[in-house]
């Protein structure tokens, strides 16, 4: 689990950290990035104390198949 600072400066989580669960997004050795960095993506989850949008950078990403226009 990856520990996230909220963006709202009034956010009633602890410290205004939430867990994010990487597992199921990142490889083995993701991390967090900073925007511009080697590998970077970006990520926009709720807070579920305060439900602001926070957007975040991390790294390895784990790849993933899309399929489009099924019919």
């Amino acid at each position: 689990m990856l520990r996230i600072l909220c963006c709202n400066e009034k956010c009633t989580a602890p410290g205004r950290l939430f867990q994010w669960d990487d597992h199921k997004n990142l490889q083995a050795g993701g991390k967090l990035a900073k925007k511009g960095d080697d590998g970077a993506v970006s990520f926009v989850e709720t807070c579920p104390f305060c439900g602001s949008r926070n957007k975040f950078y991390v790294t390895k990403v784990q790849k993933i198949d899309v399929t489009r226009n099924m019919i």
